[in-house]
């Protein structure tokens, strides 16, 4: 029924048991599983380290988080249009968002998912989700309902409402 199933990830905890599920599906269609995270662009340092912290990336994010402390949490980042809003570092969203990416890799591939492609992108992550499934050919995302930016999609929409809306294939949102 499904050759390839996407399975976006941000780290949540519904990101986990969607990981979880996309896996049991990839094995019963033996389907190919295709991961993205898209980097979790926040104005609050303090929650992406606290993040940094229970995925044990602190010892790997830390001088990066005590260097944008010093400079009042705000930078001008030139090089990338796609962070120009965002308060963070690109090199410590990227490299939470390798973290993000290996560990649900890692995680796919120990469960015997053989035909796994991960991918760390940036920009809008509804927008880089959606462009992945027509891209990719995707014949099914499986997706957690709510992510680390629980409050923003209150009153912005989430991300999986405004996937499930565009998208043209079966989309699962887990919580």
């Amino acid at each position: 029924m499904f050759n390839k199933i996407l399975c976006p990830t941000d780290g949540s905890d519904h990101a986990h048991k969607a990981l979880d599920l996309a896996i049991d599906m990839a094995k019963k269609y033996d389907a190919e599983l295709v991961l993205l995270h898209v980097p979790h662009r926040s104005e609050n340092i303090d929650a992406l380290q606290q993040f940094a912290e229970i995925e044990g990336l602190a010892p790997h994010v830390n001088t990066e988080i005590e260097r944008l402390r010093s400079m009042d949490y705000r930078i001008t980042v030139a090089t990338d249009s796609a962070f120009q809003d965002s308060g963070i570092s690109p090199r410590l969203l990227i490299e939470v968002g390798r973290h993000v990416i290996d560990g649900a890799k890692g995680l796919a591939e120990g469960n015997g998912i053989e035909n796994v492609d991960a991918r760390l992108e940036v920009g809008d992550p509804a927008d880089r989700i959606l462009k992945c499934i027509d891209e990719e050919k995707i014949d099914c995302v499986i997706m957690g309902s709510r992510g680390l930016n629980d409050l923003k999609g209150l009153f912005l929409g989430s991300v999986s409402h405004k996937v499930a809306n565009r998208a043209p294939c079966t989309c699962i949102a887990v919580k």
